[in-house]
């Protein structure tokens, strides 16, 4: 700098204002330029420094569906082996023995697996300001939380409403509900209601119904749709 104010003293001196002046925009351009150089050096630090927290916060959502699946894959492999109990009373084809020797059976309309989907990564993701990328991946991510988490709760809250109303009227109604939820097995009053009345087949039914043909459809569909995004995760891991 004190070399550019000796240069402005000499010009000045000699009275040649107009290379003077041309100096003097060479002295603003180089400014400006280093100004520009060095806004573009912070921005491109803030930028490699946001790519890489959301690199991690990726890394924390595939985390969140790997385990997800895990447990989707646990509760998928319970309905399996119950499967054929819910077929045998639907077509009357459950012998009196059976409800003695098989909890299972007795359960059906009452007892269910749950289950809690992990979203450490998906609530990091909606607080991250991904409005200055070109990436869709964010937002391919929010929406298939978004819907798939409402569709799956809707249909698990149904699942639990129906069971809820089982174990209410099961309560309120019948005698033998003390031994039946004691674990003790199912009472010859239960066996015989069971068997014969067809308000317990109804109940096998309905809880069937809001199984089978609700709840487990969406989280086969919540699985395909996170195969999707696992692997569009692995590739930007990869391409970084």
């Amino acid at each position: 700098m004190k070399l550019f104010r000796n240069q402005r003293s000499k010009l000045l001196k000699n009275k040649k204002l107009g290379n003077y002046l041309a100096y003097a925009v060479g002295e603003i351009i180089l400014v400006v330029i280093g100004i520009l150089i060095a806004v573009s050096l912070n921005n491109w630090n803030e930028n490699r420094k946001e790519n890489k927290k959301l690199l991690n916060i990726y890394s924390i959502i595939e985390n969140d569906l790997k385990n997800d699946l895990k447990e989707i894959e646990k509760v998928q492999n319970f309905y399996k082996i119950v499967d054929p109990l819910y077929s045998k009373i639907l077509n009357d084809s459950v012998k009196r023995i059976e409800y003695v020797i098989n909890p299972q059976l007795i359960q059906l309309t009452i007892a269910f697996p749950e289950i809690t989907f992990n979203k450490r990564g998906y609530n990091q993701l909606i607080d991250f300001n991904t409005d200055s990328y070109q990436d869709s991946l964010p937002a391919q991510i929010i929406e298939f939380y978004t819907e798939r988490l409402r569709e799956i709760k809707i249909d698990d809250e149904l699942r639990a409403k129906d069971f809820h109303e089982n174990y209410t009227h099961y309560k309120k109604n019948y005698k033998w509900w003390a031994d039946l939820i004691s674990m003790k097995g199912g009472s010859q009053e239960f066996i015989e209601y069971a068997i014969t009345d067809p308000d317990y087949k109804n109940r096998v039914a309905s809880a069937y119904f809001v199984t089978y043909k609700v709840f487990l459809p969406e989280l086969k569909t919540f699985k395909k749709r996170a195969a999707v995004i696992l692997e569009e995760i692995e590739k930007r891991k990869a391409s970084n």
